[in-house]
């Protein structure tokens, strides 16, 4: 049967012009055969060879129809097993076929993208991993792009043929006859259509040519310009508070949220008004916040073998509707581990934000709450940087600050910091649950370890602060001296 799995359109073919050759045959070997005997032109022997080689001929022919429509049967049981369980899911043919093309990009990335991979300690083991994250929206923005030599416009276009595919496999699936008798109707319309027996691979099928000659240079291009692209999406305009905890977030974690904020914006559609809709609840959205917060994960670490507690960014996004409900979306998938200061630091942007105004006299906070409205999305994403302009623009000329009480006094932004941000600091610091089966001795060696790694993190968080500020005081000492 194997040799019939290999090509169902040829061997269809064959199989149609063997069914109809079979008939004309039969008819044929029938009067000749009585002709032979009434003319006594056989011996016995020869008769009985005659019989022997036609049934053996008959006998393979009924094989090779029946290993054509077993294969043809397994390949339809399969298709329509999927689109059994699409319909289950209450998922559209053009979601399976859009995730199954992005997630078997995304998957075959490491073995066809040259460079991509990169060697770096994990552990105490060197492993080979991917050199940035790579988001599906990279894959679904790309434009007049070619898969061999046929070129599309869009990635819808290309997601659409592959869905005419799927269609016309579970139309063809469905019309598989369950027995030889309905092999000939069959054949008349389907001998020159293949039945894939591996539908997935078949509507995957250009994803590798895709990435053919794709480098890791060109490679990150295209996901730099695809992120910006999602992060610069216009219905995001009026939520500039949410578009600049992203860009913080992008900055801090390159490219790791895309997928997420893409994900939302296709949820979002303008009405005739102008208004911006939530397709899913079907409400008109009033206001988009965002924010990252700090969580702490215990997971055991299979490098070691050991109990160890890790500190994530998690992305969070919260919607208020015209109607007064609110709703939150929270991206699990894409949590990183915080590593640095300045990862850490894009967790804490509002209390951050709000301790520069120990520093600021009344007019001063005054004007930094005007200028935080006026240029929101940007204080959000870099609030140390554009504080530094804010007071920047309060420089006179032979005299103090028009906006700070005295000299910038650094001392008191950190200890409002710290005074703002003591929730999560508290929770850098704590000492974690001990497992299950951890031994008392095993905890304590984990319980110094992480604080020693916590310790170091909040360190480098203010210097993350200090450096900056210190640098603003060196050019405002330099004024009054001037």
């Amino acid at each position: 049967m194997a040799r019939y799995e290999a090509s169902s359109i040829e061997f269809g073919e064959k199989l149609q012009s063997d069914l109809i050759k079979r008939k004309k045959d039969e008819a044929k070997e029938q009067e000749k055969f009585a002709k032979k005997i009434a003319a006594a032109k056989f011996v016995v022997k020869g008769a009985n060879e005659f019989l022997k080689n036609r049934v053996d001929t008959f006998n393979t022919s009924l094989s090779d129809e029946k290993a054509f429509l077993t294969t043809a049967q397994t390949n339809a049981k399969n298709i329509l097993a999927t689109k059994s369980n699409l319909d289950k899911q209450n998922m559209s043919t053009y979601d399976y076929v859009s995730n199954s093309i992005a997630n078997s990009w995304r998957n075959s990335i490491e073995n066809n993208v040259e460079g991509i991979m990169v060697q770096t300690m994990v552990g105490n083991e060197i492993k080979e991993i991917p050199a940035y994250d790579v988001p599906l929206a990279t894959l679904k923005k790309l434009t007049n792009f070619k898969v061999g030599n046929k070129k599309y416009a869009t990635y819808e276009d290309m997601v659409n043929e592959q869905v005419a595919l799927f269609d016309n496999a579970v139309t063809h699936a469905r019309n598989v006859p369950s027995d030889s008798t309905g092999v000939q109707t069959y054949l008349d319309t389907y001998a020159k259509q293949e039945l894939p027996n591996n539908i997935l691979g078949a509507i995957t099928r250009p994803v590798k040519r895709i990435l053919r000659g794709e480098t890791k240079e060109t490679l990150q291009a295209k996901v730099n310009k695809s992120t910006q692209e999602t992060l610069n999406d216009p219905l995001f305009n009026s939520f500039t508070q949410f578009a600049g905890t992203f860009e913080a977030y992008n900055k801090a974690f390159p490219n790791a949220s895309t997928d997420f904020i893409q994900d939302y914006a296709d949820n979002l559609t303008r009405d005739i008004n102008g208004n911006i809709v939530d397709k899913k609840v079907k409400k008109i959205i009033k206001s988009s916040t965002s924010k990252i917060e700090l969580k702490s994960i215990s997971r055991d670490n299979p490098e070691n073998n050991r109990r160890e507690t890790v500190i994530v960014a998690q992305p969070t996004i919260t919607t208020t509707y015209a109607d007064g409900t609110v709703g939150v979306t929270i991206d699990t998938e894409a949590q990183k581990e915080i590593v640095s200061g300045a990862q850490l630091l894009v967790t804490l942007n509002a209390p951050l934000i709000n301790s520069f105004n120990a520093t600021l006299n009344s007019f001063g906070r005054e004007q930094w709450s005007v200028y935080q409205k006026e240029n929101n999305k940007a204080v959000t994403s870099n609030p140390v940087g554009e504080f530094s302009k804010f007071i920047e623009s309060g420089i006179q000329e032979g005299e103090a600050n028009k906006y700070l009480t005295g000299e910038l006094d650094i001392s008191k932004i950190l200890e409002s910091f710290l005074a703002g941000g003591s929730k999560d600091f508290t929770n850098l610091v704590q000492p974690p649950v001990k497992g299950t089966n951890e031994s008392q001795e095993d905890y304590d060696a984990r319980v110094l370890e992480e604080n020693k790694k916590s310790q170091q993190l909040i360190q480098d968080t203010f210097i993350n602060v200090i450096n900056p500020l210190q640098n603003l005081s060196d050019i405002l000492d330099k004024q009054l001296r001037d």
